[in-house]
């Protein structure tokens, strides 16, 4: 299995994809709309040397004209950060964890025995008695319940993200019945890379041929899709493909094998390419999916 692209590139190719699609302006011009970054600072969140902090992304974003609230999310996925776990639920409540729902504690234990009788209650430290002066009780143990829930739901928060992170997903990574497709019941699985495996080192200037195999796995048949570049029109000294090529009329179940023709950058270098499906007009089916990608190593 090739390896899956670094978040720095899967990041700056995003930006990228966001800067055109605000009309690709100038760094410089993004800059002054930003006001408390540099135009070299936002050139360097799209070359994916390395990740950028969350406030140059927020500011690329916000010039970008975008909202900066699901970027935030997303900046988090790619970074590795895991989600916060809820706050403790309220005696008697339950803690959501996702669809799952853990009991909060008895609303008498996590409130404490009830008030002793005055008949009961001993008396304070340093109060004389018939023995003398009675010694100070000793500190009553805290109820443990409800520590042990909430570290058990931090501990599934922390794995789940973790997971989310070592296993990212490809486009179609979802279970079928897409509930975020742009049309009911239509769904995209990636199946593999059949040729230019991730990584593969390419001499600059020339043109390998990269194969993905798709699977139309919903209920609705393609006619006239296409893989779009998301960077289109790509930055120069990028690699350099087509800006779409046309996927063929595949019925549901079926598998689809999609080309396209990748020139090295005349630059050593890493190369990622992410593409996602669009309609005749470039509309996205799967706006929320991972794209499907070729990553080359350019050499000289």
């Amino acid at each position: 299995m090739s390896a899956e692209p670094a978040p720095a590139d899967v990041l700056a190719a995003e930006l990228a994809a966001l800067r055109a699609s605000a009309g690709n302006p100038s760094f410089r011009k993004m800059a002054e709309r930003s006001g408390c970054i540099s135009h070299t600072t936002l050139h360097e969140a799209v070359k994916g040397t390395r990740f950028p902090s969350w406030e140059t992304t927020r500011e690329f974003v916000k010039a970008c004209g975008a909202d900066e609230g699901p970027w935030r999310t997303r900046w988090e996925e790619l970074k590795g950060v895991p989600p916060a776990p809820n706050q403790p639920a309220a005696p008697g409540e339950t803690t959501q964890l996702g669809s799952a729902a853990l009991p909060g504690p008895p609303a008498n234990e996590a409130a404490g025995p009830p008030p002793a009788s005055p008949a009961e209650v001993p008396a304070q430290l340093g109060e004389p008695t018939g023995d003398g002066v009675r010694p100070a009780p000793p500190p009553r143990a805290r109820p443990r319940r409800r520590t042990a829930v909430l570290v058990a739901a931090a501990v599934v928060v922390v794995l789940a993200a973790v997971a989310a992170f070592v296993l990212p997903g490809r486009l179609g990574s979802a279970p079928a019945g897409d509930g975020t497709a742009r049309i009911p019941g239509d769904n995209t699985k990636f199946i593999a890379d059949v040729t230019v495996p991730d990584g593969t080192p390419v001499r600059a200037g020339v043109t390998v041929q990269k194969v993905w195999e798709i699977e139309n796995a919903g209920s609705v048949g393609w006619h006239e899709r296409y893989l779009q570049r998301m960077d289109s029109p790509p930055a120069p000294g990028t690699c350099r493909t087509p800006d779409r090529v046309l996927i063929g009329d595949t019925a549901p179940g079926e598998h689809v094998m999609v080309s396209v023709p990748v020139t090295a950058s005349d630059t050593p270098g890493r190369c990622w390419i992410g593409w996602k499906m669009v309609d005749a007009a470039g509309t996205e089916f799967f706006a929320t999916r991972r794209p499907v990608y070729v990553l080359i190593t350019v050499v000289p």
